[in-house]
């Protein structure tokens, strides 16, 4: 296993752009450095190399879903947005108060959170007070929004709420290919709050939050990317990305642009098998459900255990954790020793490199 392992969960076209997104990384991790945070990365790391099962060290990265409730229904998101089933998560928000007692818990080992999953985090007041409350712990927070809002006060909040990144998603320059992929959603109004949110930071002369326009690239908004190059410039947004969107194999043409190739790997790098998160990261859902990562959320079985109920510290070394580092740690185990999500996945080598295509990572 490599010393340095900089596989980014958050995708970019080029290599400029994934350039651009290491450097945020870095600018967070010397911003938020403590003593603390410095000694608990050191050992983290150690522990990835040796591939140890019982880690002495946190995460210092956390993805927190506020809530899987969202305003659109974009295509392919969430499964449709379908109502859950028996033995799926359903539909919820995080409490500002249990976002704090996690904080409390953690915080003081994490560099960077990013407050977002499968739903709109800014449907909701205690999103902003979330933020507010990392940044006042010396922690950097990012969030990613479709920002289809009328609340006018809602940029100059966002902006004073110490916000560190935003990713902007939109997926089209014109109201016809964004409607077709942002079902729901008004292209003019996000356009609107993106701009008073640049406004907004021009007024009290600060650089946060970063604003990075993600945009997903389909066979009908292609002909757009250049548009969108010229509407990000005339915004004054920090970067854009072009995606290749995390499409099924066996959906209408017009969802694969000719820019990409139907059967590349959908952002994931062609290296060998491996994973980093069940020792540097963790995802938490809105009700406290932990999962070593952001896959095949839905399933409540999948979780690792709850850290509302558990705390963190006790689900981090529990046994489901300790199988699949070991999983990790030796591929050649049988999966029957390994009963988590974990060993399902095709990123740590235990299915065929072919199905790979089909791994589901949000960005």
């Amino acid at each position: 296993m490599s010393i340095i392992d900089l596989k980014l969960a958050t995708r970019g076209m080029d290599s400029t752009a994934r350039w651009k997104i290491l450097k945020r990384h870095v600018f967070s991790f010397l911003k938020h450095m403590t003593l603390k945070r410095f000694m608990n990365f050191t050992r983290a790391e150690l522990n990835r190399m040796m591939k140890r099962e019982v880690l002495n060290s946190y995460p210092y990265i956390l993805k927190m879903e506020s809530t899987n409730i969202c305003n659109l229904r974009c295509a392919y998101c969430y499964d449709g947005r379908r109502m859950p089933v028996q033995g799926e998560r359903p539909y919820g928000r995080m409490t500002f108060e249990n976002f704090k007692k996690l904080i409390d818990e953690v915080g003081l080992y994490l560099f960077k959170i990013n407050l977002y999953g499968f739903g709109e985090p800014l449907l909701f007041p205690e999103t902003l007070e979330m933020i507010q409350y990392a940044s006042k712990n010396n922690i950097g927070i990012g969030i990613s929004s479709n920002l289809n809002f009328t609340d006018a006060d809602l940029p100059r909040r966002i902006v004073e709420s110490g916000l560190e990144v935003l990713i902007f998603s939109c997926h089209g320059i014109t109201q016809e290919s964004y409607s077709k992929f942002m079902v729901k959603g008004d292209m003019s109004l996000a356009m609107e709050n993106v701009k008073k949110i640049v406004d907004e930071r021009k007024r009290l002369r600060i650089s946060t939050p970063f604003i990075d326009w993600q945009y997903c690239v389909t066979k009908f908004n292609e002909g757009e990317m250049d548009l969108a190059v010229a509407k990000a410039k005339e915004l004054g947004v920090d970067q854009i990305r072009f995606l290749r969107p995390f499409i099924p194999p066996d959906a209408e043409n017009e969802w694969f642009a000719d820019f990409f190739s139907k059967h590349e790997l959908a952002g994931l790098q062609r290296s060998k098998a491996g994973c980093a998160w069940p020792y540097r990261s963790a995802y938490i859902n809105y009700d406290g459900g932990l999962l070593p990562c952001c896959q095949d959320v839905r399933l409540l079985g999948n979780d690792f255990g709850n850290v509302f109920e558990s705390g963190f510290m006790n689900v981090w070394n529990n046994e489901k954790y300790k199988s699949s580092r070991r999983l990790i740690a030796n591929t050649s185990v049988k999966n029957s020793t390994c009963n988590t999500v974990c060993s399902r996945c095709p990123l740590i080598g235990t299915a065929p490199v072919e199905n790979r295509n089909n791994a589901n990572l949000t960005t």
